[in-house]
């Protein structure tokens, strides 16, 4: 006779005291209201009006989320990033009355930690954004709005998030997504990678699988890089689109670095992205790397100049900071 000892249940992620008091941190807000189709890439829970513009917004991390990284010491910070674009949207319809439908047009996505994020654990991890959601421009034909917030756990503080974005009903985007792009009419295919493009293996970007290689180098230009998307990409196209997700030119940037910075022990500390442009899905997209001066100046961290473009036309740039950690700080929760 065989004992057979009962499953465990997955612990439920414990819920943080302060302005998150009585958030609920155990189920998904429903998809639509982040604009996501499947269930299980919705990172936020729960969510309450402060006041005028702040608001209490909870989250929990229950895997190493956005893309299937190899096993390491520190969550991706490009999870932050999409934890703030999610609250972004979900307070849009929730408290900011946009209907839904509307399309959502980014500007600005940055991330700056205070230190290495927690690392991934089979237990579900808490997060509470102290977050303000303001309409940008009064202007009564346009909705610009932006989003500051402290980000932490239940013991320590993680660093802020921003997100500025545009709501744009059909007629305007259309406009927009027009302004000089050639109509063909045709359904858009993946974009070729250029004949010269070596594909990276996984784990030299840090992930698991291949299809979250974003990147393949270029051998003639060693500051230059080749955008590889895969439009059947389970998170990154969770639903269709009909240009190239910012999100995926985030993680391509978060990648670039870490090639850049050819430094297994430094972390992204900060990750400034800014939007020029709607990307085609059909087009090749360059991705290339300045290394800045030491941030600093101390040694322990690297600034990364970053721009990615297509056909001649920015697409998106961005600002990296590449940290080594304090380790005896780091402990404390403090940063380096």
């Amino acid at each position: 006779m065989h004992f057979v000892p009962p499953l465990a249940l997955p612990s439920e992620p414990r819920s943080l005291q302060g302005p998150w008091n009585g958030l609920g941190f155990d189920h998904p807000v429903p998809r639509e209201t982040v604009h996501k189709h499947a269930t299980g890439e919705v990172l936020l829970t729960d969510a309450a009006r402060l006041d005028a513009e702040r608001f209490a917004v909870a989250a929990a991390w229950h895997r190493d989320h956005f893309l299937d990284h190899l096993g390491g010491r520190t969550s991706d910070p490009v999870l932050l990033a999409e934890t703030a674009r999610q609250a972004a949207i979900h307070l849009s319809h929730r408290f900011h009355e946009v209907p839904y439908g509307r399309h959502f047009v980014l500007s600005e996505l940055a991330v700056e930690l205070t230190g290495p994020l927690p690392a991934p654990a089979p237990a579900p991890l808490a997060l509470g954004l102290d977050a303000r959601c303001l309409r940008a421009d009064r202007h009564p034909r346009r909705t610009k709005l932006e989003l500051e917030a402290e980000v932490r756990t239940e013991h320590r503080r993680l660093g802020r998030a921003r997100v500025r974005w545009e709501v744009l009903e059909d007629r305007r985007y259309a406009l927009l997504r027009k302004r000089g792009t050639p109509d063909t009419g045709a359904a858009p295919a993946p974009a070729p990678e250029p004949s010269r493009a070596v594909p990276l293996p996984p784990s030299r970007v840090g992930q698991r699988q291949d299809r979250d290689v974003l990147i393949s180098a270029d051998p003639a230009r060693p500051d230059r890089w080749w955008l590889r998307l895969d439009l059947d990409h389970p998170v990154l196209f969770d639903h269709p689109s009909d240009h190239i997700p910012g999100m995926a030119l985030v993680a391509a940037f978060r990648q670039v670095a870490l090639v850049t910075a050819a430094d297994t022990d430094r972390y992204v500390r900060s990750l400034v992205t800014r939007f020029s442009s709607f990307g085609e899905l059909d087009l090749p997209v360059s991705v290339t790397a300045e290394r800045a001066d030491d941030a600093g100046g101390t040694g322990r961290a690297v600034e990364l100049l970053l721009r990615a473009e297509q056909g001649g036309r920015e697409l998106a740039s961005a600002r990296v900071v590449c940290a080594l950690p304090c380790a005896d700080r780091q402990l404390a929760g403090s940063p380096c």
